[in-house]
């Protein structure tokens, strides 16, 4: 856990994990999870039964408070907020008065404590409750027994419904072709300047993940695939297209025409490849430069789409 988070936390009994603070606080539990896969930034997790008109006055109230780049996130078991700050160091300011300003908030709304579960709204008892982490999250919370067998049907019913629905790989496709567009345009644009980044693949890999599964593509190992394969073909393709360009540019020349006659295309790519060193070792030197930095950005980007993809299991 960073240390500024750790400072702001540290006038409150909180445990702490890699990305994860659990503590309970005016006797409500909270967690803290800063996940940069997920959120990017820290939220702040209220475990509390709350009914959805209740939430609604939550966001409500919360937001009237007008804390600067603070967002109210929506959580099954109770009420997320969701910090942001220009400077890491304003953490240890800003996560104290959004605290305790949510915590304000709850006691207005009579919002059930710790001592109740936020899954059923029943009263915890102790010797019926334990402590859980929720599925594919840092996030834990104390639920009864009843309320795990609950969470644990919803995951069974989820997942199989996931795996019932249809694949629609073409409409995803379809998603993936708009981000690998984007980021062809942005190469385009970074080369024009002489720059070869890996934002332009990154852009194409994450934005074409995000229309796979706006446009209707399940989310599963395919979509990663398909991200990758689309977005290396049409930046390369792109990338050797503006080289033929440039070719049938050189062959125009009349001075190149007096020597070799017409060449244009193919024609004229070859001919600058046998006869430019210049020509040969930019074109080499953009397409392996190209391909780094879209195998970097695909595995900067793996666990995050991995992370998509990935079916939540029943809580143990």
């Amino acid at each position: 856990m960073l240390k500024f988070i750790i400072n702001a936390l540290a006038n409150y009994e909180f445990t702490f994990d890699r990305t994860s603070a659990y503590g309970h606080v005016d006797g409500y539990e909270v967690n803290l999870v800063n996940d940069l896969s997920v959120q990017g930034v820290p939220v702040i997790y209220f475990s509390t039964f709350l009914s959805q008109t209740k939430k609604n006055e939550f966001a409500i109230k919360m937001n009237a408070r007008k804390f600067p780049m603070v967002t109210v996130l929506p959580f099954e078991f109770g009420v997320a907020v969701k910090v942001q700050v220009w400077v890491s160091k304003q953490w240890e300011k800003k996560i104290p008065e959004v605290m305790k300003a949510a915590l304000e908030i709850l006691q207005e709304l009579e919002a059930p404590k710790c001592d109740v579960c936020p899954q059923s709204g029943e009263r915890l008892d102790e010797a019926e409750a334990k402590l859980f982490k929720l599925p594919n999250t840092q996030i834990k919370i104390r639920l009864t027994n009843a309320a795990v067998e609950a969470v644990n049907s919803a995951i069974v019913k989820s997942n199989e419904d996931f795996k019932a629905a249809p694949n629609n790989y073409f409409k995803g496709f379809l998603g993936i072709l708009l981000g690998a567009i984007v980021g062809v345009i942005l190469t385009v644009i970074f080369s024009l300047v002489g720059f070869v980044t890996m934002i332009a693949p990154a852009v194409s890999i994450l934005l074409g993940t995000f229309l796979y599964k706006k446009f209707g593509g399940k989310p599963n190992a395919v979509m990663i695939v398909m991200t990758f394969v689309t977005t290396i073909v049409v930046i390369l393709g792109v990338l050797f297209l503006m080289y033929i360009a440039a070719a049938d540019t050189v062959c125009a020349m009349p001075e190149v025409q007096n020597s070799i006659g017409y060449y244009k295309g193919m024609d004229a790519f070859k001919y600058c490849m046998e006869n430019s060193q210049e020509f040969k070792t930019g074109f080499t030197l953009d397409i392996v430069l190209n391909i780094i930095f879209i195998l970097a950005a695909e595995g900067l980007s793996v666990y995050t789409l991995v992370r998509q993809i990935r079916r939540p299991k029943a809580i143990a």
